[in-house]
Order: C-alpha cells, then structure tokens, then sequence
C-alpha cells in the first residue's frame, strides 16, 4: 500500500530515543516521490527515508490500517509500496500464525502440533526475512485465540530436530491419503531424511476435480471480420478455469488485452514420481485477442502448445485453487470434455493438517502426530526453562529403522546404511520415481539387531530421484518401514528442457523461457537465416530452474532465426539445444501527405508524432478502422485508410 495508518496501545519510540507515537494517538505514513512523509492530524510533520520504531514497554501494540502486532518496526519504501518489517518474539509470531493455519476449534492435540510445527519453521527460516502469505505461513499479527494460545504456550520453545538441527517443518492442508518427499514436489535439493513416503489413512482425501468442455466458444454463426457485433455478448462456457488461463495469458505477453478462449483440446498430466504424484503436465489452448486480425482483417486465432512442462506450471495456468495438489487419481478425454480428478490440497509434504485433526480426535498425543508426519525426528526445547531433549519421536520402537545413504559415483555404487532395533526379516527395494521396482539389494534375510549395510550397483542407471525402502518384520511381530529418497546425480552435461519462444509485436520482443536442471552458465545465440548471429546473451551464470531472457527484434528484418541456448556447469559439461523462432512483421507505406498519430484509435485523442507520405511503418494490430503501429520509438495509433500494406 502506499498508505498506512498507525495507532498505537503503548508509547514508541524512534531508534533515537525519541517518542514518535504515543499511546492512543493516530498517524498516517505516505509514499511521497519515493520517501516516508507522516502526517499527525492531517499536518505533515516530517520525510524520512525508513522509520524503526520500537515499544517503550513491551506488551504495547501497534497497529497497522486496524491489524495490530507485537514487536517493534522498520518502515522503508520499495517499489513506490510501504513496506513494513515486523520484529517480534518467535512466540509471538506463532501466536499469530496458528490460527490462521489451523481452525481454533480443532482438537487441542492437533493444534499443539501444528504449534511445534509453525515454531519449527519459523526457527528454521529466521534468518530470512520472510512474509505474511502462504509463501511462508499466513501471520495475522497479535489477532491470535485463546484455544491456539493455550496450545502454544503448553508447547513453548520446542523445536523439532534432525541430526542435532532444526528441521524445515513442511506442512500442507490435505495429503491425499499418502505423504511425499519434498524432492519430489520441488525437484531441488537432496530429499530430506525426516521426510518419507508413506500411506496416511488418517488423512481424509480431500477431493478436487476439473471438468471442462474442449470446446468453449461455438464460432460456427460468428463472423470474424466483425468481431465486435458479438465479442462482448459471447462467453466461455468454464467459468472456473478458463479465468485462470486469461489471467496466465495477461502474465505472459498480452497484458492489457481483451482474450476470448475458444478451445482447450488437450489437458493432461504424467510423470509419477514414487509418491503417485505427478510431475508432467500439457495443454493446449486456442484463443482470439481482440484487436489482432489476419491480413484479410479477420480475428487471427492463437494457440498455446506446452507439453510434458512441470507440473506446476500447469497447475499455475489453471490455477491452484482448482487443481488442489498433484495427486491425480484419474484423467480422462474423449472428443468434447477432459476431466481430471485428485486427492489433497497443497504438496503433502510433512504434516497434514486434517490428518492431523483426524489423529488427535482419534487419540493421538501431538507426539505421536508428529512421530508420523516428521519420522527420524526429535522434539527438542530451543529455549525456555528448560533445556535439552524433551523425547525423541518415533513410532515402531520395537522395529524402527534409521536410514542414510553414501553416493560413490567414482565406484558407481549407493551404499545404504540402516539401524534395527532388534533381530528381523529385512528386505530392502529400489524404486523409480514412477514407483517400479529397479533393483532388490537384500529379499527377505534375518538380520540380527544394530548397524547393516547395502549395496546398490548404479553403472546402469539413468539420474533421478530413487527411494531405497527397508521393510522389517521383527520377532516380537512388530513391522516396520523406512523409506530414503536418493537423488542420483552422476556427471554429466547439465539438462536444458521444456524451451518456449513467445512473441509479443507490441513491443518487438521475444521471450525465450527454459528450464535448466543443475546451476550452470548459460548463453543464448540467435542466427538468421544465413547464418549471421543477429542478437543473443552473452554467458551468463543461472541457478536451477526456470529461466527466461528477452531478444528485442525491434531493428530485425522478417525471417526465420535459429536460436541456440547452451549450459556449462562447473565440471566443464557442456549441452546445447537449438529451436527455432519466426518473425512477421507486417508493414505499411503512407499514402497521405501528412498523417499524425494518435494516443488512442480515436481522432480527438492526442496526438503524439506526425508521419509522412511513402514513409514506412510496422502495424502491430488493427483496431475496427485504426491500426495500431510503431515508428522508431513511438507507438499509437493511425486511421486504416491512410495507410497501404
């Protein structure tokens, strides 16, 4: 915002001592050519670059635009927007989470462990600055409840830990009936060993599904010279998808455009990783821009084709809300319809909230709760009273098993190392993340209880994301079942997938979007069609991910151009993939003596540059009798009749 006001419980007081806010009173902060200006009774009384603020006694609140919050603050500026910074007690911050993580009046148990789990975060995080959305977790300030304040003062200080240090406490809404591996969801870093694969029937299957018709306009009766004898009176049929198509295509190359939707014939998802959720989507998309019509003035339909991308693009396009998580149960096309359907909401990995809510009504201590979500941990007081190991969190004591793997990639080998705590029938199995079977390092042997190890032999195998599983059966009758995500990674050139061109004439630019697998130094070529390089990055160092740069064809000629995109990590390895991009410009020639251009396709509109006759200029679109062009660096627009293509 650009605004905010403040009022106060407590007085305040400025880095320098000084009061600033007293107790009861109101002040506003503005953004004022890109400072603080603050205001007491409508009087401005000072600019200031960043203001720090903070309570002379500490149970004072401050509160901001109505919400208020314990600590202390930093007011800055950035990007024209007051951004304010909460410094607050870590309790103070959980109390400010939990319930607006949790419904308050969810079971005790169940709140305690989200408590312990939102402390976990947050202590994990806390040298980050982090923000109030679920991109970390949704705070409401000191707006807390007494049933979720009980729970965290009954669980203040503690942590949850992995080998001695504070785990990343990952949690989501919904599982779908079955936990994941955090390398599976976010296909970065090494999967953690806290976290496992697992089937949670607790976890009550949150249901979610997509039904869309292929065909979302008829145009059989729609005449496309004259688009707007119908265009406002005609809709798409979704009104739960397709929203969300318009709103990705806006983001990426037509902001500021009136879009009709007319297909959507492929929508699919694939790639199942061990824990059946998927990783691969396509979809292909037609649609109409107003504005934009072919050389016969007709409106020129556009088409969208991605395929085998993250799935989490796809889920992006069609929106989160609606494509809960990426467990997809079932997926199914014929010629009309395309219906999708799945289980959870949010990754599922860690702890599930419902299944926590379903084990604490069932009798489950936040204990045992978290034993289940966070295996391999241990609930550990980080400050407070008391100090020191609280109780170590397993479920299976009998038979449990502790799991670490060592990549030999000199030797070509995977030694797996796991603990029993008594005698048992092992059996230990590799999978592939569409959960087959690759290799069974041990099939059913008696082992005695303590340390073993096995070896895996991966000079075969192809890098990804594997999961060693050991099942135990032990004397006593107790089972157990660990699982250890392997991220298999042996050299070789860094992998550049999943390569997009799209143009947008309006500002002669082209996006070229790729994803890259491993950080690497990229650098992108572009040739005409003789060969010549014609623009192009120069090598430039990129992290994992998806990556995107821009090549301005402002002072291009039409044609076909080849563009190269190569990635070069650290060993030296190097992979290049070429595609290739058409330009199309269309121009014209004045053929009026003096022709002026306009701010907007109306002849009362300003004007903002003058052309002359037999002058050439790049039409971009038309717009009923206007074409909108460009000449050197102005953009407007020119009636039709005074201009030949």
């Amino acid at each position: 915002r650009t605004s905010v006001k403040i009022t106060a419980t407590g007085d305040y007081q400025t880095s320098g001592g000084e009061i600033f806010i007293k107790a009861g009173e109101e002040m506003k902060l503005n953004v004022e050519s890109g400072k603080l200006a603050v205001y007491k009774d409508s009087n401005k009384v000072g600019t200031l670059a960043s203001l720090k603020i903070t309570p002379v006694k500490g149970d004072a609140l401050l509160s901001l635009n109505g919400r208020p919050y314990h600590g202390s603050f930093l007011f800055t500026v950035a990007g024209g927007y007051i951004r304010p910074i909460n410094h607050v007690h870590i309790e103070d911050y959980v109390k400010g989470v939990v319930p607006k993580e949790m419904p308050a009046l969810w079971h005790p148990e169940a709140l305690k462990a989200q408590a312990v789990a939102a402390r976990t975060y947050a202590a994990h995080h806390q040298s980050k600055l982090i923000d109030d959305t679920i991109s970390y977790q949704v705070y409401g300030g000191a707006e807390g409840d007494s049933r979720t304040d009980s729970a965290i003062e009954q669980t203040a200080g503690l942590v949850l830990k992995h080998d001695g240090e504070i785990i990343e406490a990952f949690f989501s809404s919904s599982n779908g009936g079955v936990t994941e591996l955090n390398s599976n969801v976010w296909s970065v870093g090494n999967p953690l060993g806290y976290l496992s694969i697992q089937q949670d029937s607790y976890d009550p299957k949150t249901k979610w599904a997509i039904k869309l018709d292929k065909q979302q306009i008829d145009l059989s009766n729609k005449d496309l010279s004259k688009p707007d004898e119908w265009w406002t009176s005609v809709q798409e049929k979704d009104k739960t998808v397709v929203p969300h198509l318009k709103a990705w295509l806006k983001r990426n190359g037509y902001a500021n455009h009136d879009i009709k939707i007319t297909k959507v014939p492929v929508l699919s998802f694939a790639g199942k990783k061990t824990g059946g959720r998927a990783t691969k989507g396509s979809i292909k998309l037609n649609f109409f821009v107003r504005g934009l019509v072919d050389k016969s003035g007709k409106l020129s339909e556009r088409q969208i084709e991605l395929t085998d991308v993250p799935a989490s693009k796809i889920r992006g396009m069609v929106g989160s809300d609606v494509m809960k998580s990426y467990l997809v149960d079932d997926s199914a096309s014929d010629s009309s319809r395309i219906d999708v359907e799945g289980s959870g909401y949010g990754h599922g990995v860690g702890l599930s909230q419902f299944g926590a809510k379903t084990r604490a009504e069932a009798g489950q201590t936040y204990q045992e709760i978290l034993a289940f979500y966070y295996p391999n941990t241990t609930i550990a007081r980080e400050y407070g009273e008391a100090s020191g190991l609280i109780e170590e969190v397993h479920i299976n004591n009998a038979a449990s098993i502790d799991m670490k793997a060592d990549l030999d990639y000199v030797n070509d080998k995977v030694t797996i190392t796991y603990s029993l705590k008594e005698d048992a029938a092992v059996s230990l199995l590799i999978k592939d993340g569409q959960g087959k079977t690759v290799a069974t390092p041990i099939s059913d042997q008696s082992l005695n209880k303590g340390s073993h190890t096995a070896v895996w032999k991966v000079n075969d195998v192809h890098n990804g994301t594997y999961a060693a599983v050991v099942s135990a059966r032990g004397e006593s009758g107790n089972e157990a079942r660990g699982t250890l995500g392997i991220n298999l990674s042996k050299a070789s050139a860094p992998m550049i997938t999943d390569i997009e061109t799209m143009g947008d004439y309006s500002t002669e630019k082209v996006n070229i979007a790729f994803t890259i697998n491993e950080d690497s130094k990229v650098a992108v070529e572009i040739k005409n069609s003789k060969g010549k390089v014609v623009g192009g990055l120069a090598e430039r160092q990129f992290t994992q991910g998806s990556r995107s740069v821009n090549w301005d064809f402002g002072n291009i000629s039409n044609g076909l151009f080849t563009v190269s995109i190569s990635a070069k990590d650290e060993g030296g390895n190097r992979k290049t993939v070429s595609t290739q991009v058409q330009i199309r410009k269309t121009t014209g020639i004045v053929t009026a003596r003096e022709l002026r251009i306009k701010e907007k396709a109306n002849p009362a509109a300003n004007t903002i540059g003058t052309l002359y006759e037999d002058q050439a200029l790049t039409i971009l679109a038309q717009q009923g009798q206007w074409y909108k062009v460009k000449k050197g660096s102005q953009v407007g627009f020119v009636p039709k009749k005074h201009v030949k293509k």
